[in-house]
């Protein structure tokens, strides 16, 4: 059984939940520092063994000298993950799946937003004007339509989920070909089979990938020169999973319906990215609603892999070399 010395803590969580967190990493020595706090987390965190963030880390893993594992309460974690962390053997673990009902609605949300003309339709609301021109140029809504869906974790299983009870076809792509029942047809890199091929049949498709060295620039020119003219991307993973300059090109000359952002390449986004003023893009600024339950899932991936770790048991989310990002250290 593996023993936990001592804890840096930066979640916070609700009183009573903290306090179950507390109770579960006892004999330990707990040390909690505020996330923004970064003299305190240097000074602590240099002799932790484990080390629990509420996100990314904000500092480098060679700050932690003595450190064998670190949660990060966080989805996407590709600003943390660095080649030291296998080097060195430490367990890195995240939050994936914390918030992929409210992700999966979002993606909805920004499908229906062009499948329904709500922009036109608000714009003709406050101009007091009651027309039926120039709304649902996609002339159909969801049901028969075809979906992709390029990730098929937590919320891409979500957005699957959703798409079925919609009436769509989905598609789905990742690594493996691992059959799922909430998919049509999926399509797996490690297999060959195309993604272009993929994205010529779809209406729709959504990113809910990780960034990793293979999947940034996933979409680029080709990628959007095989898409539909009436196709809507929908990106709710990173910025960085799109070829900006590609997709802002696309947009221009109209080689795609109309683009969803939950996320973009650089956050904020710049005052005068083109994006902003496009009719063709809704933007919202990588936020979500949290679910009900949100808290509690944070504390069970936390209280599982404590349990993992000292009984030598298998970690909720580990993270493993194929997580690897590099383009963020070029």
């Amino acid at each position: 059984m593996a023993k936990i010395e001592k804890v840096l803590l930066t979640v916070k969580l609700k009183e009573e939940n903290q306090k179950k967190i507390f109770e579960a990493l006892k004999p330990a020595e707990v040390v909690y520092v505020d996330h923004k706090d970064i003299p305190g987390i240097l000074e602590n965190g240099k002799d932790a063994d484990v080390i629990i963030f509420n996100s990314d880390s904000p500092v480098p893993v060679s700050s932690f000298p003595k450190l064998k594992w670190m949660h990060c309460s966080h989805a996407g974690i590709d600003k943390t993950v660095t080649p030291e962390f296998f080097d060195r053997n430490i367990v890195l673990t995240c939050a994936k799946g914390r918030s992929a009902n409210s992700l999966a609605e979002h993606a909805f949300m920004f499908m229906m937003y062009f499948t329904y003309s709500i922009g036109l339709q608000l714009e003709h609301q406050k101009a007091h004007c009651w027309t039926q021109e120039g709304i649902y140029p996609l002339q159909s809504g969801l049901r028969g339509r075809t979906l992709g869906i390029l990730g098929l974790g937590n919320t891409g299983i979500e957005v699957a989920k959703l798409a079925k009870a919609f009436g769509m076809y989905v598609l789905g792509y990742r690594r493996s070909a691992v059959e799922l029942d909430c998919v049509d047809e999926l399509y797996a890199s490690k297999r060959g089979d195309s993604l272009s091929e993929l994205l010529s049949r779809c209406d729709y498709v959504v990113l809910c990938i990780e960034l990793n060295d293979h999947t940034y620039h996933i979409i680029g020119k080709d990628e959007f020169e095989a898409m539909k003219e009436r196709a809507v991307l929908v990106n709710m993973g990173r910025g960085s999973l799109i070829d900006e300059e590609a997709m802002i090109e696309a947009l221009k000359e109209r080689k795609i319906f109309g683009a969803g952002l939950d996320t973009v390449a650089s956050e904020p986004l710049a005052e005068d990215s083109p994006l902003w003023d496009m009719d063709n893009v809704f933007i919202t600024p990588h936020a979500t609603p949290p679910q009900p339950d949100k808290d509690e899932r944070m504390l069970s991936y936390i209280l599982d892999n404590i349990k993992a770790y000292r009984e030598d048991g298998v970690f909720v989310n580990r993270v493993d070399e194929s997580a690897m990002y590099s383009h963020k250290r070029q």
